[in-house]
């Protein structure tokens, strides 16, 4: 897993525009911008990559939910 983690936070931190929450889309834009031989290892990537996302849009989430309970 570290590897796959690794992997999917270098491609993150370099192409952040690239990547979404939608898993279709990472592969293919994984086959665009990496040259991985292995189906298994792309596949997992680009769904931590999703994961990942969707991990941080629903933070975001819900720190603007408690903002606005503050105010």
């Amino acid at each position: 897993m570290d590897r796959t983690r690794r992997l999917s936070e270098l491609l993150i931190s370099r192409h952040p525009e690239a990547f979404g929450v939608d898993f279709q889309k990472n592969k293919e834009t994984l086959d665009e911008l990496a040259s991985i031989s292995s189906k298994q290892l792309r596949n997992r990537i680009a769904g931590y990559i999703a994961k990942s996302l969707k991990d941080t849009e629903a933070a975001d989430e819900g720190h603007e939910d408690a903002a606005e309970k503050q105010e």
